[in-house]
């Protein structure tokens, strides 16, 4: 009996183990079925992006520097002979616009009227002696002829011709000496060189002045000049040279608050690289400065802007569009992400235009109007498009 009880605590042990073995196996073939058997494939999703279309054309810069005003001529006035000044003209006034030729200031100088006097004493003297030596002259050809003699004497002594000579020298000596006395009198009058504005004025009626003495200060009215410098990347903006100075370029002048306006010209253009600055200028005019309405005083701190040549092959974007990567974002013929790095060709206050490369040329992109730097290439996009810009090309 006792061997029979045993007997069955084995076979139900057995049979317990088998059964934990028979589950065991069951579970890690269910498990090894759900592993192997493939899920059902999810779609990609398109992110939706913000785009525009862009196409390549022609658009040309606005080159702007700043620049002082300055006149044609500026002039520091001074007298070329001493004296005392008498009279003073009314219009020699800080301020003041007066005439080429108008009279600003009249010296006394008594020495000068003497000199003038004495060399006019000394011509008459020259020109009568000129006049006795061609009759003596004259008067010793006769003698010559009369003694009969033929042909020339050996010395030009008997027929007075080194004397002549001397004579007409001695009377060139005295007109050269009244022609200087007569100079120097006349800068006793202080007159103006060309139409200007009186800046300064440096002397007062009764003063005595020196040779040399500052007088005024006159700036010259028919013109005003601006000098800007310009880059070498400003440069290659601008059409050759010939088209700039014969073809009347159009050159916008302005004041710093935009208020007041003026339409220039290039006067000249600078064939050499300032040292210092690295860059090479150019010189805009403005005829009349003080006619014009407004008026463009000197010494006013202005904008110029000039028209560049069209530049083909660019996008019009927007600023945004170009990302701090100096990359730009657009939709590829598989309607994923791509991008290329650039540098644009110009920028003004919204916009920025971008050389297309040359395998984009011939078609239509969808860009993006602003990447963020989480975007990554080949991501499958949905473009929302938004209007492109049909303002007026620069």
């Amino acid at each position: 009996m006792k061997h029979l009880s045993q007997w069955i605590t084995l076979l139900l042990a057995g049979a317990a183990i088998a059964g934990v073995y028979l589950y065991v196996t069951s579970a890690m073939d269910a498990q090894k079925n759900r592993v192997q058997t493939p899920r059902p494939a999810t779609p990609e999703q398109a992110l939706e992006i913000t785009t525009l279309t862009a196409k390549a054309d022609s658009y040309a810069a606005t080159i702007k520097a700043s620049g002082i005003v300055k006149p044609r001529y500026a002039l520091m006035m001074t007298s070329q002979v001493s004296g005392e000044i008498t009279r003073l003209s009314n219009q020699f006034e800080a301020g003041q616009v007066i005439s080429k030729g108008h009279v600003l200031a009249q010296l006394q100088n008594t020495e000068l009227n003497s000199n003038v006097a004495s060399a006019e004493n000394s011509l008459a003297a020259a020109n009568l002696a000129l006049k006795e030596e061609m009759r003596q002259g004259e008067q010793a050809r006769a003698e010559w002829e009369a003694a009969g003699f033929n042909g020339d004497p050996d010395s030009d002594l008997v027929l007075r011709m080194p004397q002549l000579a001397a004579a007409e020298t001695e009377l060139d000596a005295a007109k050269a000496e009244l022609n200087n006395a007569k100079s120097k009198l006349q800068h006793t009058k202080l007159t103006a060189p060309f139409n200007a504005l009186v800046v300064a004025r440096e002397v007062s009626l009764g003063s005595f002045i020196s040779s040399g003495s500052e007088i005024g200060t006159l700036y010259s009215t028919d013109r005003a000049d601006i000098k800007i410098d310009l880059s070498n990347n400003d440069w290659m903006k601008l059409p050759d040279m010939q088209t700039l100075l014969n073809n009347n370029w159009p050159v916008q002048i302005s004041s710093m608050d935009k208020q007041d306006s003026w339409q220039g010209r290039i006067l000249s253009v600078n064939q050499h690289i300032d040292e210092t600055t690295r860059m090479r200028s150019l010189l805009v005019s403005l005829d009349n400065p003080l006619s014009q309405t407004p008026i463009l005083l000197p010494g006013a701190f202005v904008e110029v802007s000039i028209q560049g040549k069209q530049l083909d092959n660019l996008w019009k974007l927007p600023n945004t569009a170009l990302s701090q990567k100096s990359e730009i974002w657009y939709i590829d013929e598989n309607s994923r992400l791509a991008a290329f790095e650039t540098t644009p060709r110009f920028v003004d206050s919204k916009y920025v235009y971008i050389q297309v490369p040359t395998n984009m040329l011939s078609n239509a992109y969808q860009v993006i109007v602003q990447p963020y730097n989480s975007y990554l290439k080949g991501t499958l996009v949905k473009s929302l498009t938004v209007p492109v810009n049909k303002g007026a090309k620069q």
